[in-house]
């Protein structure tokens, strides 16, 4: 596949069209075997892959159009999403895959060089959009190839692609909050393998929370919360710093989604380790900035924290029923809110309306008490 691009001459609306083709294919013939138990007797799927990857892969390397090469890392990620290790089980496949993201993010692939003297420039300005936006796809395959992996075989691996994603002093906003979004899709990723770089993540991110940018500060939020869950409880006495500095986000002309994912780091703490919180003064201030008004991503950390709370019949949470109850059968109808959200409110719904009947019915008006009966008939099959 070495060089195939230079007898490629197509224009690059064919040869983006081509590399999407194939890509679908594969997808498609992997999906089939897999939900339908298929035998893959004849080895149709590692022959369309011993054609498609090499070229995808050479596509990425070699082509000189930022465009083909964003399509052909989005299309790498999209096979390997749903593969997952069954990409990355031949090693060339694998080997190469780490060189791409790795000269991708070190601005050395063909589409990187300067057009003028073929050297490749660290620091590009035209198209500088789509310079982050080839960063943001080919950092996007780390998390995805950490879950394919596993978080323990990952390690090395991260350990290597660490420094080349923390943006150096004076980048731009763009890629801080890139780096600051790529760290914390990672973290997700790796769960407790990322135990061992917890005090590194966690001086990123604190250092990204005090950043100017609402962006960066917002996705450092996010990573900050996420790597607390991954954590366990390695984190734990760093909580009082930790709500100290979130607090201050939480005011009526903050921004929204940097409010949002606030709400979500603290409901990743109530989920992990809530006896190292202080829920009688947290809870019910977490309680007064629901619901979520942007990041709808986050709903279903949230009310996971909350049904977890419940379930451990927490008084705290319990006092705050007549508030949230209400609250929780608003969202039923909000069509922001997605069906996972929508199936674990109306599981909490059925426990609390169960066992506070009373409660329930003084705390919710006429028309919030049909949506609940709709909720539970719908469950209940009736």
């Amino acid at each position: 596949s070495s060089g195939i691009n230079a007898e490629w001459p197509l224009r690059p609306g064919v040869r983006r069209g081509s590399i999407l083709c194939m890509t679908h294919v594969c997808v498609s013939l992997h999906k089939v075997i897999q939900q339908n138990n298929f035998q893959d007797e004849s080895a149709m799927l590692p022959k369309f892959l011993a054609v498609c990857v090499p070229l995808v892969f050479d596509v990425a390397r070699s082509d000189k159009d930022r465009e083909i090469v964003c399509c052909a890392l989005e299309c790498i990620n999209e096979m390997l999403k749903e593969m997952k290790g069954g990409l990355i089980a031949e090693e060339e496949y694998f080997d190469s895959l780490i060189e791409i993201v790795k000269d991708v993010l070190q601005h050395k692939t063909a589409c990187q060089k300067d057009s003028e003297d073929d050297t490749f420039c660290d620091d590009v300005e035209d198209d500088s959009e789509l310079t982050t936006v080839l960063v943001d796809f080919a950092g996007s395959i780390l998390p995805s190839l950490a879950t394919a992996m596993g978080g323990q075989r990952f390690t090395p691996y991260f350990k290597n692609f660490l420094p080349l994603i923390i943006p150096k002093e004076g980048r731009k906003r763009s890629e801080r909050s890139l780096a600051a979004g790529t760290l914390a899709e990672i973290c997700q990723a790796m769960k407790e393998s990322i135990i061992p770089f917890s005090d590194n993540m966690y001086s990123v991110f604190m250092r990204g929370i005090k950043d100017n940018s609402e962006e960066v500060i917002s996705n450092s939020v996010f990573g900050l919360g996420v790597l607390i869950e991954s954590s366990g409880p390695t984190l734990a006495p760093r909580y009082p710093e930790i709500l100290g500095i979130l607090s201050t986000f939480l005011k009526q002309d903050g921004d929204r989604r940097t409010i949002d994912n606030v709400l979500g780091a603290v409901a990743r703490m109530m989920k992990t380790n809530p006896g190292s919180l202080p829920l009688d003064t947290i809870f019910p201030t977490f309680v007064k900035w629901l619901p979520l008004q942007e990041d709808y991503e986050e709903n279903i950390t949230v009310y996971s924290s909350i049904y977890g709370l419940l379930s451990s019949n927490c008084q705290v949470a319990i006092e705050q029923l007549p508030t949230l109850i209400p609250l929780m059968i608003t969202q039923l109808t909000n069509k922001k809110v997605d069906d996972e959200t929508k199936a674990k409110l109306t599981e909490i719904l059925q426990g609390v309306t169960s066992q506070y009947q009373d409660l329930t019915l003084k705390s919710i008006t006429s028309d919030q008490a049909e949506i609940l009966k709709q909720a539970l008939a719908h469950v209940n099959g009736s």
